[in-house]
């Protein structure tokens, strides 16, 4: 997993993108990683990068934290995350009276709860890439300019 995030990453920065897009890139792919949208993050990641004029190498490094074996533990604390924010209570859950309020509860609870997790991750992840990106690109430039 982590290879492949690193491979986006470096072929986002040898992109003409600015760090800007790179980091919008980044923070939009962390938004749609928390969202409970499995299977369907690599077209989201794809079409709202474009949307958005943000770079989809980044947003594609950024959804590659959720797959399968990490997806239960991203999805639990969300759903928890969410009901807290809902302010749903725990209750016991038996499957002989489960309805569909329960699923639009569980759903209601997995959206928010992915939107504000990975709405944090995604602020702090497009500063501090942003800052970043600004800084290494100004110390490439300034070497360029005493190197001649």
């Amino acid at each position: 997993m982590w290879r492949k995030v690193l491979r986006f990453i470096r072929r986002a920065l040898r992109s003409h993108a600015s760090p800007r897009e790179i980091a919008g890139g980044l923070a939009l792919g962390l938004i749609i990683n928390f969202t409970p949208t499995l299977g369907f993050q690599i077209p989201l990641a794809i079409s709202l990068s474009a949307l958005f004029r943000v770079n989809s190498l980044a947003a594609l490094a950024g959804i590659q934290i959720t797959n399968p074996l990490t997806a239960p533990f991203v999805y639990a604390m969300t759903y928890r995350v969410g009901k807290w924010l809902l302010g749903q209570r725990d209750r016991a859950f038996e499957w002989r009276e489960l309805d569909a309020m329960d699923l639009v509860r569980a759903g209601a609870a997995l959206w928010v709860g992915g939107l504000a997790v990975g709405g944090a991750f995604a602020l702090l992840a497009y500063w501090v890439t942003l800052h970043l990106l600004a800084r290494r690109r100004s110390s490439r430039v300034s070497e360029g300019q005493t190197t001649e």
